[in-house]
């Protein structure tokens, strides 16, 4: 949870969303291939079709969510960007319905209004509002949503562990971003360098005070962000396992309530009662969705009534654990 404050910390005097995004891609891979080692889990065989035609589209995807969920925080709030980020439901439904022509209930539908309501009322209250990050935001969740429904296919279709496909996808995404990345940021940072080792450019040197080269603090938030950001995506994938749908539900909008008041406290930044009524009315929106789904899944029976907070009792194995419907999530960051 925390890797969200070194990121905002990152844009305050590094403005590189790329690099930031090029580099959470690499560590998710630098990470994850050693774990497919300690925990001995089975490569499956990947042909070189499905490679191009399933898995080639998620990793692009991805490396376009999280470059515009990393500009999105450039120019708006942790708090505004959590925000926005619960619609995804919203879009799950969506994508859902015109794809694969699942019609949901009136129930279901109306569970999603307080989120609609919440990211709203945020919007129009929000003191720092930025067009360009409120339709990047949108932009990485709606393709996260679509990316929920290719890589549910991915796990039904190639039985890959969740991990595995982690590690490929990053390493795919890495090699989309970094032509990019080498365009925009990497040229950006070496203009700054120069600029920094010109002593008798002062005066240029103190319109660009904002914007510091890249320098040894720079590259530990980098690598503090990267560590984070993976560990994060695997106590989720822990928690999925271990929890019940419903139980990681409220796990997962706890945690973005206290991203939201950490930010808050943290970065001091500007709200209004009203901002701060809108971003947790979407987080009870996406909480009150969650559980209706749930229960519309598994309608709770006295067989299954103690077994509502966690999903298993015995130790879990990551080796052995098979694919579930969320563990899309270890791939949305």
């Amino acid at each position: 949870m925390i890797f969200l404050q070194f990121r905002a910390w990152h844009y305050r005097s590094y403005p590189f969303p790329l690099t930031i995004a090029l580099s959470s891609c690499l560590n998710s891979a630098l990470y994850a291939l050693p774990l497919i080692r300690i925990f001995k889990i089975t490569t499956v065989h990947i042909s070189t079709g499905y490679l191009l035609r399933v898995i080639f589209p998620i990793s692009v995807g991805r490396a376009v969510g999280i470059a515009s969920a990393y500009f999105a925080l450039w120019k708006v709030t942790v708090s505004y960007a959590q925000t926005v980020k619960g619609t995804m439901p919203i879009f799950t439904v969506l994508i859902s319905r015109v794809l694969l022509g699942e019609r949901q209930s009136v129930k279901l539908y109306c569970s999603l209004l307080p989120v609609v309501i919440g990211v709203f009322i945020a919007s129009v209250t929000e003191v720092h509002f930025n067009l360009f990050g409120l339709c990047s935001s949108f932009i990485s969740t709606a393709i996260f949503a679509f990316l929920n429904v290719l890589a549910k296919k991915v796990f039904d279709e190639s039985g890959m562990h969740p991990i595995s496909l982690l590690a490929l996808n990053s390493q795919l995404a890495s090699l989309l971003l970094f032509p990019f990345w080498a365009w925009t940021d990497a040229t950006r940072m070496w203009q700054l360098v120069n600029l920094a080792n010109d002593v008798h450019n002062k005066q240029q040197r103190q319109i660009n005070n904002t914007n510091h080269a890249p320098d040894s603090y720079f590259l530990v938030l980098l690598a503090l962000s990267g560590l984070c950001s993976f560990f994060s995506n695997l106590c989720a994938f822990m928690l999925i396992h271990q929890l019940s749908t419903l139980s990681y539900a409220v796990t997962n909008a706890a945690k973005r309530i206290f991203v939201i008041v950490l930010s808050l406290i943290t970065l001091r930044n500007p709200v209004t009662t009203l901002n701060v009524c809108g971003m947790f009315i979407s987080v009870f929106g996406v909480l009150i969705y969650n559980r209706v789904r749930s229960i519309e899944q598994h309608p709770k029976s006295p067989s299954n009534r103690r077994d509502d907070l966690f999903r298993r009792k015995e130790p879990i194995h990551v080796s052995t654990m098979k694919s579930s419907a969320s563990d899309v999530r270890m791939l949305l960051d």
